[in-house]
């Protein structure tokens, strides 16, 4: 006995000395670290994978606490922003409710290295359709629409956000369509924006209203919107029918013209009565070959558990939609425990999608016995660089911080 515990003290002194030492050695900030060796997965077309070199870092808030990003662009200057938003108490599940403040960070040299991520004074809440204007010019919707005249230092203008043509709140999530002139100045935008009708909020069995409009002044003032019909389908379980949806998309302009909206989509039917929510929606896809005219029905790529798509268009003309993975859902079953971040490519403006060959942009696993769907993931946003890569800003809520993926397709 007295050899054991000798032994257990020795050992608990060891590791003691080395939790000081590291402790010491590693900073409480984990910004400024830099880029780490990562590999993302390739399919090869034939159900096997190929390993391609990537790199990673984690930015976070320099207090302690739970940090996610929500926007990235890369602005005309060169320089990349970034913004998300932190919640100064911890906690495994994400967001802070009041505690949530909106932060941004910036960066000269690809990603590199960053400045630290502070407070932004104006916007309130998430930083969602982070917008570059052309020239210093940005706009993001973070309670109001706010404005930045000098590259997202300062944000001082802002409009309110009109509500939907039903008469109900506009969310949004996504990335938005910008035609531009020729000296890369905005000069058309079109969004789609959701919510769940005018009587009420999220009820699983009911259909989201989608919709799309358009503003020719940068954002500031918006037309009527429309609501596509076509992005509705009917979904039979045990004998019932139900009307099916989109909410939160996606916009892009394919090399021939077309209007390309990535959608975030209803659950399946099956799922209604299951008390796993959201998790469950999906991702689909609706092309317009009239400017947003008419709409074809959704073509669904994800039914369940792949979600909160970004649409880039690349100088090639191929398109690259990078999604989060909540829950791996294959044929309505779980199929692993994976959670993550993963893209996929069309190469025919947007009709056909090589979902055999999609990059696992980040992967792990993550299990909750009491709720299996409920994936530690969420929200994604994408840049194209000026050196021909793509940085991906995703949030694993495990590591407390923002993702950024630094990759080629």
């Amino acid at each position: 006995m007295a050899d054991w515990m000798a032994g257990g003290v020795a050992a608990a002194a060891t590791v003691a000395l080395l939790l000081s030492l590291v402790s010491a050695a590693w900073p409480d900030d984990a910004a400024g670290l830099g880029w780490k060796p990562h590999f993302i997965r390739h399919g090869d077309g034939n159900g096997g994978w190929l390993l391609k070199h990537a790199q990673c870092q984690i930015l976070r808030y320099r207090e302690y606490g739970w940090t996610a990003g929500f926007g990235v662009a890369q602005m005309d200057d060169g320089e990349i922003i970034v913004m998300g938003i932190c919640a100064p108490r911890k906690s495994l599940w994400y967001g802070g409710g009041e505690d949530e403040i909106t932060v941004a960070a910036f960066s000269r040299d690809g990603g590199d290295t960053w400045t630290d991520l502070e407070p932004v004074e104006g916007p309130t809440g998430r930083p969602l359709m982070l917008t570059c204007l052309g020239g210093p010019d940005l706009s993001v919707v973070a309670g109001d629409r706010w404005f930045s005249s000098d590259y997202g230092r300062t944000w001082t203008e802002h409009v309110p956000v009109p509500p939907a043509g039903n008469g109900a709140f506009f969310g949004m999530e996504g990335n938005p369509l910008v035609d531009r002139d020729a000296e890369g100045n905005a000069v058309r935008i079109a969004e789609i924006g959701y919510n769940f009708g005018p009587d009420g909020g999220y009820v699983p069995a009911e259909p989201t209203h989608a919709f799309v409009r358009w503003s020719d002044d940068g954002g500031r003032t918006w037309g009527d919107d429309v609501e596509p019909m076509a992005w509705r389908w009917q979904d039979t379980v045990d004998g019932r029918t139900y009307e099916r949806g989109v909410s939160e998309g996606s916009l892009a302009r394919a090399d021939n013209g077309w209007l390309v909206a990535a959608l975030r989509t209803d659950m399946p039917a099956r799922f209604i009565e299951s008390r796993h929510s959201d998790q469950m929606e999906g991702t689909g896809i609706s092309i317009s070959r009239d400017d947003g005219r008419t709409w074809s029905p959704v073509q669904t790529l994800f039914p369940s558990g792949r979600m909160h798509g970004h649409l880039l268009k690349l100088p090639g003309g191929e398109l690259v939609l990078t999604v989060t993975v909540r829950a791996d859902i294959v044929d309505g079953e779980l199929a692993s425990y994976r959670c993550g971040c993963e893209a996929i490519i069309s190469r025919d403006h947007g009709l056909t999608w090589e979902l055999d060959r999609r990059y696992i942009l980040d992967e792990w696993e993550f299990f909750d016995s009491l709720n299996p769907v409920i994936g530690q993931a969420g929200h994604l946003c994408s840049t194209l660089l000026d050196d021909g890569s793509i940085l991906t800003v995703h949030n694993n809520y495990l590591t407390m911080g923002m993702t950024l993926i630094r990759w080629r397709p």
